[in-house]
């Protein structure tokens, strides 16, 4: 992951939840470092791939994501779907 995963988790602009469940979802996920997934998942393309994470599950919970035993799943979910639907268009 980039080294600015530390930044972004002493950052105020991410709730706890939101570190905690990115965290997870990137470690599940095994999100590689890079620049590709801003785009995909809609957020700012000058971030790279942990901070769009960061970014697109604050969003997600500010969007009404309830917080409960299946949040990171619905989030991987969700998180796969996009990026497939993505890559789909592109081939």
């Amino acid at each position: 992951m980039n080294n600015n995963l530390s930044r972004l988790n002493s950052c105020i602009w991410f709730s706890e939840q939101t570190k905690a469940l990115a965290s997870q979802l990137l470690f599940s996920l095994q999100v590689q470092q890079g620049v590709q997934l801003a785009s995909l998942l809609g957020v700012d393309a000058i971030l790279y791939n942990d901070e769009a994470v960061y970014v697109w599950v604050q969003r997600q919970l500010d969007d009404g994501l309830i917080v409960d035993d299946y949040t990171l799943s619905i989030l991987k979910t969700a998180f796969i779907d996009l990026v497939t639907a993505n890559t789909d268009q592109v081939a």
